[in-house]
């Protein structure tokens, strides 16, 4: 895959690469490569941090430099057939209840969409979700992209708390909120899943993972809640 980019410095130990301004599944994935080649290599990298359409590079100033360091990358980049070999998805599936104590915006949604509430769960449900980057908060995925009827905007006055595991959509993206925190996305369901324990920080997905929802009811949301919490619930893995 070919594509424009340019870099950016950002401070004196940080670049950013930055891709044509859009949401799209290949360009993302080919910043998520990258961005493992680049950890890999021995060149003063430090870190490396994917988003939607850029790639922040953390280096080491005293082993490197933005104009060596972009000569490498370049080189690196020209040379490596990134996206050559077809990465198998890694897909998690989530359950999620969609009912109207977990999701408030659910009438909003069906209205705007002009369907019903079937329609809405089988739309959301359909298909898995690529993670294009991690942020907001600890365990805050940013996932797209959602079916137009549910795609709503998000809401002009965010709440000032939105429970933690709440499912929700915000024009084409959806995610989760991993911790109760406040919240302008519309709010369709919850998951039972813990989805950030400060105590175990380790994430249960990661950017370039995909998220499959799967609909369950409340009474199986109550009892995965139990089993999770006893940390005997395990996500099932789809590959």
């Amino acid at each position: 895959m070919e594509c424009d980019y340019h870099f950016v410095p950002v401070g004196e130990q940080s670049l950013n690469i930055v891709f044509p301004e859009v949401i799209d599944a290949e360009e993302n994935r080919l910043i998520h490569t990258l961005a493992r080649v680049l950890s890999n290599t021995d060149v003063g990298i430090v870190a490396t941090i994917p988003a939607y359409h850029t790639l922040t590079v953390n280096f080491d100033f005293l082993r490197t430099n933005f104009a060596s360091l972009t000569n490498e990358i370049e080189v690196l980049i020209k040379s490596h057939q990134l996206l050559q070999d077809e990465a198998k998805k890694h897909i998690i599936e989530l359950p999620v209840c969609y009912d109207e104590e977990f999701g408030p915006d659910l009438k909003s949604v069906l209205e705007y969409g002009k369907i019903t509430f079937e329609d809405l769960v089988k739309l959301h449900t359909k298909r898995p979700y690529l993670i294009y980057m991690m942020g907001f908060m600890p365990g805050f995925a940013y996932m797209g992209s959602v079916s137009d009827e549910i795609a709503m905007s998000r809401l002009k006055n965010p709440r000032a708390k939105v429970p933690a595991g709440s499912v929700a959509v915000a024009g084409k993206q959806t995610g989760m909120y991993p911790i109760e925190a406040p919240g302008g996305w519309r709010l369709l369901g919850r998951t039972p899943v813990r989805l950030y324990d400060p105590r175990h920080p380790e994430p249960r997905y990661n950017a370039g993972d995909y998220i499959k929802f799967r609909a369950i009811s409340k009474n199986d949301y109550y009892y995965i809640q139990k089993l999770d919490l006893k940390g005997t619930y395990q996500l099932k893995e789809l590959f």
